[in-house]
């Protein structure tokens, strides 16, 4: 099992893992709170049989919050944090986080049509191999 720290991003806090198949969940904790809301998972298929899963939470601070992000599994747990800190709480700089948010969904988009032809490509092979 491998798992990456969590890490902030225009409006949402990352966490990516890889294990076998079926046999892991995220838990998000933010100030110390399980959260359930906003949260998004994507997983897919590796060909070795295990899965890489991301799983992200859409939030918004006013205030220093800290996110936790537990991958649970079969195959043990891993923990990562991170402490956001708000240092100015105007919004000057809400026209470049709004455009970096834009981008970072619009690669989270291509990401996933782009794994969704791997698979079709993959899928394909494996019934050519199998005639």
């Amino acid at each position: 099992m491998i798992a990456s720290a969590v890490v902030p991003w225009g409006g949402l806090v990352w966490c990516r893992a890889q294990s076998g198949p079926d046999d892991s969940h995220f838990v998000w904790r933010k100030n110390g709170q399980k959260i359930k809301a906003c949260i998004m998972e994507q997983s897919h298929m590796l060909l070795d049989g295990r899965v890489h899963v991301l799983s992200w939470v859409k939030d918004s601070v006013s205030e220093n919050t800290q996110y936790r992000c537990s991958f649970i599994s079969k195959v043990g747990n891993v923990t990562s944090e991170v402490l956001i800190t708000v240092e100015d709480k105007d919004s000057s700089g809400q026209d470049a986080w709004t455009k970096e948010f834009d981008t970072w969904r619009n690669a989270i988009s291509e990401h996933d049509k782009m794994m969704q032809n791997w698979r079709k490509t993959w899928e394909t092979c494996n019934k050519r191999n199998s005639l």
